[in-house]
C-alpha cells in the first residue's frame, strides 16, 4: 500500500510541473541578442551579457503609451476630466471593499463637519465644582466688582425707602429737625453715598499705605532672616567647599542678561526730534518774553463721564464777610493776587491808578449816605450807639489796612520777578532760526555777537534746517558754508585778534557738520578761497600774507584728511605753505611767529603720512641760526630768506623764569622783539624740532636733514637762558647725535620670491588596456571622467528623443490614415447616396415624358 501512495504522489508532483511549463513562456532563441566583450576576464560575472530586445522595446512602447500619448492628447486642451472616485483604478480591491472604503469616507466628512458642536450625553462640563445646569439656574449671581453682603451694596435703605415712599400723614414723627421735604431727603441720600464712598477710599489708602511700610520694614528684615538662615544650614550639615568650577557656575547663572531695547534711530528721526524740541523751547522763551508762565497756564479740564457725581469732591466753606469801605475807600475784603496781577507793568500800574480813584469816588459816595442818615436821626441814644460803632470800626480799618499793604507789597514784588523774567527772556537767543538768504543777513544776525553764541545760533540752524526736513535745506546750507567763510574773511585780525580767533575755534564744529552735510560743495568753497589767497600772496612773495590765511589753513586741517597721498584741497594747501616759508622774508616779531605757526601746521598736516617737507626744518634752521651772536669775523652760512648777519633772537639779558612758553597771538601783531619773545619762540622751535625728529625717526636720511641744526644747536649760548630752556637744549642736542649711530644700508633692487619649482605626479597606470590614455592631473581626470559622464546622458538623452520622436510619428500617421479612411467612407456614401436621387430623378423624367406622349 505504501509503494501505490508514493506512486500517486510522484504523479501529482509531475502533472504540477507539467502545468507550470505549459504557462511559463519560452525565449526566442531569435529575439535573444548576445553582447560581446572586448576582453574576456575569466571569472567575471556580467549583469548584461545578453539582453532581449523585443521585449525591451515593447516596455518602452508600452510606457510611451501611458505617459506620452496620454500627454498628446491632452495637448493644447484645457479642461481635462479626472476620476477621482475611491478604488475606481486599484485592481486589487472588491466591488464590496470599494463600497466600505466610500461609506467610510462619507461618514468621516460628516462627524468631521458637526464633531465641534457634536457632544456626547455622557459626558459633564463643570465650572469651579458646579455643573453647567446649575449655574445656568443664575441662583445668587453677583459680579466681581460687588461687595461682600456686610458691605454697602447700593441699594436705598429701609428708613430712607418708609419715609420717601411710604411715609407722611398727621401721626408721622418728625423729630427736633421738622418737617422734611422730598428735596431735603434726597440732598441727605447723596452726602450719605458722598460720605460712604469717601470712608471707603480713605480705608483703601490707609490699607494701601501701611502695605507699602510693611515692604519697607521687610526689607529691613531680610537680611536678618537670611542670616538665621544660614546659621541654621551650617549647623544642620556641614558643607563642603565650593570649588572655582561650581563658583563661577553660579556667577554665570546669575549674571544679568541683556534685555531687548528699542530700536536705534535714524538719522531723520533724530533731526525731526531735535527741531521740535527747539521748536518748544522758542514757544516757551517767547511766552515768558509776554509774561505768561507754566504756572500761570490753566490745566486742560479732564474729561468727565455722564455718570460723575463729583464723588471726590471737596468744598472748601468760607466765611461770608460783609463788603464795607473805610474812610480811605479800601474794602475789608483782600482781592484775590492773581485777578489784580496783569501783563504788562505799565499797564498794570495805570489800572490801579484808575481803581484807586474809582475806589475814592465810592467811598465819597457811601461817606455821604452815611452824614446824609445821621442828620436825619436825632435821638441821643442813637448818637451814643454811633460813637461805639466808630471806634469798632477804627479798629476794623487799621486791620483792612495792614492786609491790604501787604497784599500790595506781595504784588509789586511779584511784578518785580516777572519783570526780571522778561528781561531775562528777551536777552536770551531765540531756539529757532531760518536760513540766510544773504550774507547780509548772516553778518547782521552774527554781529557783535559772542563767539559762545555763534556755536549756538549756528547749531540751532543747522538742527531746524537739517537736509532731511526739506528738499531744498540741502542747497542752503551749502550757501551758508559759503557764507561762513567770508564771514570769516571778512573778521577784523587787526584791531582784536583773541576775540576773531576764538570765534573761528567756535565755528570750525559748525563747520564741520556742514562739511559733511555737503561735501563737494565743501570742497569747491574751501578750495576757491585757498587759490584766491594764493593769487593775492604772489602778487608780493617776500612778505606773509594777511591773519585770516592762517586760519583758513588751520580750518583745512580739521575738514579734510591730511594723510591721503593726494588730496584735492589738502595737497594745493601743503604746496601754498611750502612757498610761503620759502620766499617769505623774517625781519619782524611777527614775521617770526608767522612762520612758527606755518611751521605748526606743517607738523601737524604730516604727522601720519610722515612726509618731509623741507621749507619746515629750513625754518627751523633760520630761527636757531638768528639766536647765534655774529661776531664781526665770523660768518655763519644760512640758506635764503634769512640773512646770515641776523641775530635778532640772541639775548641779551639773563632771565630765571618765563611766564608762558607758548607763543601768544599777539605776537602776530606786533613788529618789536622783546626779551621774553626771544626765549618763547626758541623754546618753540625746539620743541618743533624734536617732534620733526621722532616724525622722521625712521628715514634713512635722518641724520643729513637735521646736520644744520645740530651745527646751530652746538654755538647757542646757553649762559643767559633759563634752566628749562638749557635742559631741553642739551636733550635735543643728544638725541640728534644719536643718529649719527643709526646704520646705514646700501640701496638693493626689491627681493622677489624665489619660484617653487615644479612639481610631477608619477606616472603610474592603474588599467591596463588596448587604448592609450594621456596622462593628465588628478583634477582633470576627474573633470575628463564628468565630460564622459555628459556625453553618455546626452548620447541617450538624443536616443530617447529620436525613438519618442519616432513615437509620435506614427500616431500622427496612424490618426492620419484613419481620419483619410473615413473621409473615403463619407465620400463614397455620399456618392451612393447622389447617385440613388439621380437615379430617381432620371427615372421620374421619363415617366412624364411617357405621360405627355
Amino acid at each position: 500500500m505504501a509503494k501505490t501512495k508514493n506512486k500517486k504522489k510522484n504523479l501529482a508532483e509531475h502533472i504540477s510541473d507539467k502545468k507550470k511549463s505549459k504557462n511559463a513562456k519560452t525565449l526566442n532563441p531569435f529575439e535573444m541578442h548576445i553582447n560581446k566583450e572586448k576582453i574576456k576576464v575569466l571569472g567575471r560575472k556580467l549583469k548584461n551579457d545578453r539582453g532581449l530586445p523585443g521585449v525591451s522595446r515593447a516596455k518602452a512602447l508600452k510606457k510611451r503609451k501611458g505617459t506620452l500619448l496620454q500627454e498628446f492628447k491632452l495637448m493644447n486642451k484645457s479642461n481635462k476630466f479626472i476620476d477621482k472616485r475611491i478604488g475606481e483604478h486599484n485592481s486589487g480591491l472588491s466591488e464590496d471593499d470599494r463600497a466600505m472604503a466610500r461609506y467610510a469616507a462619507v461618514r468621516f466628512k460628516a462627524h468631521k463637519k458637526s464633531s465641534i458642536f457634536n457632544l456626547a450625553n455622557d459626558e459633564v462640563l463643570t465650572h469651579k465644582g458646579q455643573t453647567l445646569s446649575e449655574i445656568e439656574k443664575f441662583a445668587n449671581t453677583r459680579s466681581d466688582d460687588e461687595s461682600n453682603a456686610d458691605e454697602d451694596t447700593g441699594r436705598l435703605e429701609s428708613d430712607f425707602v418708609e419715609d420717601a415712599h411710604f411715609g407722611g400723614g398727621v401721626l408721622t414723627k418728625t423729630g427736633n429737625e421738622g418737617f422734611k421735604s422730598h428735596k431735603d431727603l434726597i440732598n441727605q441720600l447723596i452726602a450719605e453715598s458722598k460720605k460712604r464712598k469717601a470712608e471707603k477710599q480713605k480705608a483703601k489708602e490707609q490699607t494701601l499705605e501701611l502695605t507699602e511700610k510693611l515692604d519697607e520694614e521687610w526689607k529691613d528684615l531680610i537680611p536678618l532672616v537670611n542670616n538665621s538662615f544660614k546659621r541654621v544650614a551650617e549647623v544642620q550639615a556641614d558643607k563642603s567647599e565650593v570649588d572655582d568650577y561650581d563658583r563661577i557656575m553660579k556667577e554665570l547663572k546669575n549674571q544679568p542678561r541683556g534685555y531687548a531695547t528699542d530700536r536705534l534711530k535714524t538719522e531723520d528721526e533724530i533731526a525731526r526730534e531735535e527741531k521740535e524740541k527747539l521748536e518748544q523751547l522758542e514757544r516757551e522763551r517767547l511766552s515768558r518774553m509776554r509774561g505768561v508762565f507754566e504756572d500761570d497756564k490753566s490745566e486742560a479740564p479732564k474729561h468727565r463721564s455722564a455718570d460723575d457725581l463729583d464723588d471726590n469732591f471737596a468744598y472748601d466753606f468760607e466765611p461770608e464777610v460783609t463788603l464795607s469801605y473805610n474812610e480811605k475807600g479800601e474794602s475789608n475784603v483782600p482781592v484775590d493776587k492773581e485777578m489784580r496781577v496783569e501783563v504788562d507793568g505799565v499797564e498794570e500800574e495805570e489800572e490801579e491808578s484808575e481803581a484807586v480813584e474809582e475806589e475814592e469816588g465810592d467811598s465819597e459816595a457811601v461817606e455821604e449816605e452815611e452824614d446824609g442818615d445821621a442828620e436825619s436821626e436825632d435821638d441821643l441814644s442813637d448818637l451814643k450807639e454811633e460813637d461805639s460803632s466808630s471806634d469798632d470800626e477804627m479798629n476794623g480799618d487799621n486791620e483792612d489796612s495792614d492786609r491790604e499793604s501787604s497784599v500790595t507789597d506781595n504784588i509789586k514784588a511779584d511784578l518785580l520777578v516777572r519783570k526780571e523774567m522778561m528781561e531775562k527772556a528777551r536777552e536770551e537767543l531765540p531756539y529757532t532760526f531760518t536760513l540766510p538768504n544773504s550774507y547780509e543777513e548772516l553778518h547782521e544776525l552774527l554781529h557783535n555777537k559772542s563767539a559762545e553764541h555763534h556755536c549756538v545760533i549756528l547749531e540751532r540752524m543747522i538742527k531746524c534746517n537739517h537736509p532731511s526736513l526739506g528738499e531744498a535745506n540741502k542747497e542752503t546750507l551749502g550757501l551758508l558754508f559759503v557764507y561762513l567763510l567770508q564771514y570769516i574773511d571778512d573778521l577784523n585780525l587787526n584791531s582784536d585778534i583773541v576775540n576773531c580767533f576764538k570765534i573761528s575755534n567756535f565755528l570750525v564744529p559748525q563747520l564741520f557738520d556742514l562739511a559733511q552735510l555737503n561735501q563737494e560743495n565743501a570742497q569747491q568753497a574751501i578750495s576757491e578761497v585757498i587759490k584766491e589767497k594764493q593769487r593775492d600772496y604772489r602778487k608780493n612773495k617776500k612778505l606773509f600774507p594777511s591773519l585770516n590765511v592762517l586760519i583758513f589753513l588751520k580750518i583745512v586741517s580739521c575738514l579734510f584728511p591730511t594723510s591721503d597721498f593726494r588730496h584735492p584741497v589738502v595737497t594745493p594747501t601743503i604746496v601754498f605753505m611750502d612757498q610761503m616759508l620759502h620766499n617769505c622774508r623774517i625781519r619782524s616779531r611777527r614775521d617770526i611767529a608767522y612762520g612758527l605757526f606755518l611751521v605748526t601746521l606743517v607738523l601737524e598736516f604730516t604727522a601720519l603720512s610722515k612726509r618731509y617737507l623741507p621749507s619746515a626744518t629750513k625754518f627751523l634752521a633760520g630761527v636757531l641760526h638768528m639766536a647765534i651772536p655774529k661776531p664781526c669775523v665770523k660768518q655763519i652760512k644760512v640758506l635764503p630768506p634769512f640773512r646770515s648777519i641776523s641775530s635778532h633772537l640772541v639775548l641779551t639779558k639773563r632771565t630765571t623764569t618765563l611766564t608762558t612758553t607758548k607763543l601768544e597771538l599777539t605776537d602776530l601783531t606786533e613788529l618789536d622783539i622783546s626779551e621774553d619773545f626771544k626765549q618763547r619762540s626758541l623754546q618753540v622751535a625746539l620743541q618743533l624740532v624734536s617732534e620733526f625728529n621722532e616724525n622722521f625717526h625712521e628715514l634713512s636720511s635722518n641724520c643729513e636733514i637735521f646736520s644744520p641744526i645740530e651745527e646751530y644747536l652746538g654755538q647757542i649760548p646757553t649762559a643767559n637762558y633759563t634752566p628749562d630752556l638749557r635742559q631741553l637744549l642739551g636733550e635735543i642736542l643728544d638725541k640728534l647725535k644719536s643718529n649719527h649711530d643709526k646704520k646705514l644700508y646700501y640701496i638693493v633692487m626689491q627681493a622677489s620670491k624665489p619660484k617653487a619649482l615644479r612639481l610631477y605626479e608619477p606616472n603610474i597606470q592603474k588599467v591596463y588596456d588596448v587604448k592609450s590614455r594621456k596622462i593628465m592631473s588628478k583634477e582633470k581626470m576627474e573633470r575628463a571622467k564628468l565630460l564622459h559622464k555628459i556625453k553618455v546622458e546626452k548620447k541617450g538623452a538624443l536616443r530617447e528623443i529620436r525613438r519618442d520622436k519616432a513615437f509620435l510619428g506614427r500616431v500622427k500617421i496612424k490618426e492620419r490614415i484613419e481620419s483619410d479612411k473615413l473621409r473615403k467612407e463619407k465620400v463614397k456614401k455620399i456618392f451612393a447616396e447622389a447617385n440613388i436621387q439621380q437615379s430617381e430623378l432620371n427615372s421620374m423624367d421619363r415617366k412624364n415624358q411617357r405621360r405627355r406622349k
